[in-house]
């Protein structure tokens, strides 16, 4: 059956329902409670602060004790600002409704642009198959800035491309730079963008004076990306920060890599699956079409972000929200151009493919698209009825949002018990100390490879929990007197390292809870907090081997 067998208002509540059931799958895809220990959320709100209050962007280590002068880029202090208001507005509570509703709207761009050139079905469909790869990156972070202004500007651009914009829209894309440079390192991808669509006017127009004033537009937004705190230096910071980075950071792995350390998580062989779905569309229509100039644009953005995507894991989701568009935009072009009959038998696939995808996700909580799939960790403590009802959870924002549950309990017992550094910790819970300690007790590292020098990490960090020589050597050097670690370091040395310290008799164990672990100096200026709070070496036991292929410097 198809609509024209529907009363028009049948038909239309019956796409306006599946429409709003897409859009609550979105939301709790975009939703995510957070895990305040490993994020970095804790440093961009004081990134914020300290701006707000000393109207200075931070431009050095600034906040560990370890090479507090090291000089550093603060690519994205003005997300830091944004942040910190929101929080002082809503706590995390509105933090968590603010970032879920940035990438919400950020996905319906892109389905805008779907919709409007290729048609309801295959944006929801392909909508629809994009929902894992958005969820994939929901941790509240700059790049949602990111990609919503990449979200803009490809509306934009393409909108251009069709004649549906004036050139006066274009003139939005300059100050969008202006501010996303401020905002984000990955502004550069907007550039790219622009360069993408050059290429294509360049190509097809026949009239020269698009392409020049695409060029011209870039051109000026270029000169006034200029206009940030570090100048020329900020500008070329996508191209020089990997250079400088000391620490392999996860996020910045290839898929491949991924694949081999975390076999079970399915999200990176879905990726691969889905963009090869993409070029195989797009070849398709190419031997359909036989035009090579048609596809030019399409195939420079799918591929340069797909292999992005295949490098770094962090531009996972950035690939998801750019293949809604330009996979549907296929699947018009191929059902167009393979004949009536079989265009038609498409069209219906493609319809009853992506009502279905929604009614599934919608109704059976196990589904791979569904948000109350078990892999989504923070439902598995919540009753029954969040776990099996998708309108109930989403009614109850504590089930999806705000903090991990007792994700601070650390931080409490650390100011309450009195202990005093100085402090060594781990890289991933840096953040988390810099929120709740700074200025009383700096950390030792945090999670800014770039803040620090190369060597202290290959030379001072990492050997100082596999050697117990270079720890007693780093030990004396600053006298530490805490150690505060996220139990889940999943390098190679943590593990060990926090096996060794349970084992030392120079510490003593005080706290631990599902996040975190603390150990006092013994003889030490928490020697109270010792004789208090210590916690038996029965407690403690190894559990499982860390891989060996974690990422290390």
């Amino acid at each position: 059956m198809n609509d024209r067998s529907v009363h028009p208002v049948w038909a239309w509540l019956g796409r306006g329902l599946l429409l709003g059931l897409f859009f609550v799958l979105m939301w709790l895809h975009c939703s995510s409670k957070i895990n305040f220990i490993t994020a970095d959320l804790g440093r961009h709100i004081r990134n914020g602060e300290v701006f707000v209050k000393t109207h200075q962007v931070i431009s050095t280590n600034f906040y560990a004790y370890v090479h507090t002068d090291f000089p550093v880029i603060c690519h994205h202090w003005g997300t830091g600002v944004l942040f910190y208001w929101v929080h002082q507005m809503g706590g995390f509570m509105g933090l968590s409704v603010f970032y879920t509703a940035l990438l919400t709207i950020t996905g319906g761009l892109f389905m805008a642009v779907a919709w409007r050139w290729a048609g309801l079905w295959p944006a929801l469909l392909t909508g629809m198959l994009a929902l894992p790869l958005l969820a994939y990156r929901v941790e509240i972070r700059p790049e949602g800035l990111t990609t919503l202004f990449l979200g803009i500007e490809f509306l934009i651009l393409w909108a251009y491309r069709a004649r549906r914009f004036s050139v006066r829209w274009l003139w939005a894309i300059p100050v969008i730079q202006l501010v996303w440079i401020n905002t984000h390192i990955l502004f550069i991808s907007g550039f790219v963008l622009m360069t993408f669509f050059l290429i294509d006017a360049f190509i097809n127009s026949v009239d020269r004076a698009v392409w020049k004033t695409i060029a011209f537009i870039g051109a000026v937004a270029a000169g006034l990306s200029l206009i940030n705190p570090f100048g020329l230096q900020g500008f070329l910071t996508p191209f020089n920060i990997l250079k400088v980075y000391g620490y392999a950071l996860a996020e910045n792995q290839s898929v491949f890599f991924m694949m081999n350390r975390f076999p079970g998580n399915v999200i990176y062989g879905y990726f691969l699956a889905l963009f090869t779905l993409a070029i195989g569309l797009l070849l398709a229509r190419f031997a359909l079409e036989r035009k090579w100039r048609t596809i030019v644009l399409e195939a420079l953005v799918l591929l340069f972000f797909g292999v992005l995507a295949i490098k770094a894991v962090r531009t996972i989701a950035m690939f998801g929200l750019l293949f809604v568009p330009l996979c549907a935009f296929q699947m018009y072009h191929v059902i167009f151009l393979a004949g009536k009959v079989p265009g038609m038998w498409m069209a219906r696939g493609v319809k009853s493919a992506a009502i279905s995808l929604i009614l599934l996700a919608s109704l059976v909580p196990a589904f791979f698209f569904s948000p109350l799939q078990p892999s989504k960790l923070f439902l598995a403590a919540e009753p029954p009825a969040y776990q099996r009802s998708l309108l109930m959870t989403l009614a109850h924002p504590a089930v999806w949002g705000d903090l991990a549950p007792d994700v601070n309990g650390s931080a409490a017992f650390f100011k309450t018990s009195g202990l005093k550094g100085p402090v060594f910790n781990n890289y991933d819970i840096g953040g988390y100390l810099i929120y709740h300690l700074f200025p009383q007790e700096r950390p030792f590292v945090d999670n800014r490879p770039e803040a620090y020098p190369n060597e202290f990490f290959s030379q001072v960090y990492g050997p100082m929990q596999e050697k117990p020589a270079v720890w007693q050597e780093v030990d004396r050097k600053y006298g530490f007197q805490v150690i505060y670690f996220y139990r889940h370091d999943q390098t190679t040395w943590a593990q060990p390292f926090l096996l060794q310290r349970v084992d030392d008799p120079a510490w003593a164990p005080v706290f631990v809870d599902a996040y975190t672990i603390i150990f006092a100096r013994r003889g030490g200026v928490n020697q109270g907090v010792i004789e208090r709070f210590e916690l038996p070496k029965s407690m403690f036991h190894a559990t499982s081997a860390v891989p060996a292929s974690a990422p290390k410097p």
